[in-house]
């Protein structure tokens, strides 16, 4: 903002005016084509097209980076992916011990997403015929299983061993309903992973179809897999920046890229936010010089967890740029709250550091709520919970303070349920305004100081009362576990203020 202050309704209202939700949407819907796995033709597809938009948001210096799939440690602890694409995958499930007989089961993943497992392996050209074996329950893994397609129960299928076992016992796939989510009337294939390196390949159907299939291996029926497979692919890092006024430190977006298709909450709502953010942030710098910014503001999107560690550790290398100011992740925010069943979430920065990003990011996510109120839906803080990008701040070499914007409880997450019909277009526009708004506060001289001392007050005064709360549950005040949680609390405001 330069040496101008702009109050916080002049912010929230042009950001409201300036994003375009017909556009981010669209993102959205061109994204879930993709299967975008975290090293594969798919998300470089996916990477390509975020870079494309991203130049057409308005960012500058916008690249793709390409790091190695080779599985091998690349950045501090942490293991590049191993590149895997699915080509195509076929299973035909027949009602009796010949392919002569009728298919009782068909499943392809060319038509239905989440069909084949992740890291699947190949099946010889043409595919393979074979038996189909029970598998229930605890029961062990029996040698009826080598040279054969195992139909695995749910029971059976969460045995942390399963999948050794029946590598080592020789099998060559296996069939399962085990992640499956939804309702018998509208099911969903749930999403299955094996270990990158694995010698099996893996169908995930929903229980009508597996039923079938398991009905049909207690009959020693015969099933015909196909499963073609792509290994070329590398791990794509994009980014792009929107310059500041100085040389200060940046803040970081971030959302993560990958997901089989379709991922529309998980996570191409997040990418396409983002894709939001910048075209609403570039614009309004465009228009009206009072939202320029002392600090750059720079977007990333890779595969997650990995895509953060690489970019970290490049830049934290001598020469490599440094570390930001502060970083926002988005990770499933667009989703529908009546069919999805998950408020909006604020996730808060560990409390390791004092900083006021979350308590700016509630103020900002509060007012974009108001702003919207004609609209149902409702948002709610969370601790840290570190189950996304943001975790890696955390880290004491790192010690940035982050925050996350997520709708963490999706029932449709990681199934095929998770299209763009479960993306609330009203829930992407509240996304990407809280995002813009938030990132323009840091990038800037924040709130005006009167506004910024109320919120840290209100803060402070909510932590201290959910603390005497918590107290008074746990056992009373005046305890020792009770003084020392409010003393705790009131160090951590006193730090604050």
């Amino acid at each position: 903002m330069g040496d101008s202050q702009v109050s916080d309704d002049s912010l929230v209202g042009p950001l409201l005016r300036a994003v375009r939700t017909d556009d981010v949407m669209g993102h959205v819907a061109r994204l879930s084509a993709h299967d975008r796995y975290q090293a594969s033709l798919g998300l470089e597809r996916a990477a390509e097209y975020v870079a494309e938009a991203a130049r057409a948001a308005g960012l500058r210096d916008v690249g793709v980076e390409h790091f190695p799939a080779d599985g091998k440690e690349q950045w501090w602890t942490f293991r590049a992916p191993v590149s895997w694409t699915p080509l195509g995958a076929r299973l035909t499930v027949h009602a009796g011990p010949g392919t002569d007989t009728p298919a009782v089961v068909r499943a392809d993943h060319a038509e239905q997403p989440f069909t084949v497992a992740t890291y699947s392996a190949a099946t010889p050209a043409g595919g393979v015929v074979a038996p189909l074996v029970p598998v229930r329950g605890d029961g062990p893994v029996g040698a009826a299983v080598a040279g054969a397609i195992a139909v695995v129960d749910r029971a059976a299928f969460v045995r942390g061993s399963l999948v050794a076992d029946l590598t080592a016992a020789g099998a060559l796939g296996l069939v399962t309903d085990a992640p499956w989510k939804g309702t018998e009337d509208a099911p969903h294939v749930g999403r299955i992973e094996l270990p990158p390196d694995s010698a099996l390949f893996g169908f995930s159907l929903t229980p009508a179809p597996f039923r079938r299939a398991l009905a049909a291996a207690d009959r020693g029926a015969v099933a015909h897999a196909e499963v073609a497979v792509d290994r070329t692919a590398a791990m794509p890092l994009v980014s792009g920046v929107l310059p500041g006024d100085d040389d200060a430190e940046e803040i970081w977006l971030t959302g993560h890229l990958c997901h089989p298709r379709p991922g529309s909450n998980d996570n191409a709502s997040g990418v396409a936010a983002l894709l939001g953010i910048a075209s609403a942030l570039a614009r309004l710098r465009r228009s009206d010089a009072r939202y320029g910014a002392r600090r750059p503001v720079r977007f990333f999107w890779g595969a997650e967890f990995l895509g953060n560690a690489a970019a970290l550790h490049g830049r934290a290398q001598p020469g490599g740029g440094g570390l930001p100011a502060a970083l926002i992740n988005l990770d499933m925010v667009g989703e529908d709250q009546a069919l999805c069943r998950s408020p909006f979430v604020v996730e808060r920065a560990p409390e390791t550091t004092p900083t006021l990003l979350s308590p700016l990011a509630e103020y900002v996510v509060e007012q974009v709520f108001a702003a919207t109120a004609t609209s149902p839906g409702s948002w709610r803080p969370s601790p840290f919970l570190g189950f996304s990008d943001h975790a890696l701040y955390a880290d004491p070499s790192v010690d940035r303070p982050a925050v996350q914007f997520c709708h963490p409880d999706d029932r449709f997450n990681h199934s095929a349920g998770d299209g763009p019909d479960k993306v609330s277009p009203v829930e992407m526009a509240r996304s990407c305004v809280a995002g813009a708004a938030l990132a323009q506060l840091l990038a800037s001289d924040g709130p005006a100081p009167a506004v910024r001392t109320g919120l840290v007050e209100r803060w402070c005064r909510g932590e201290q009362e959910a603390a005497a709360r918590t107290a008074r549950d746990g056992g009373g005040a005046d305890g020792d576990w009770g003084r020392g949680l409010l003393d705790h609390v009131a160090r951590r405001n006193a730090a604050l203020r």
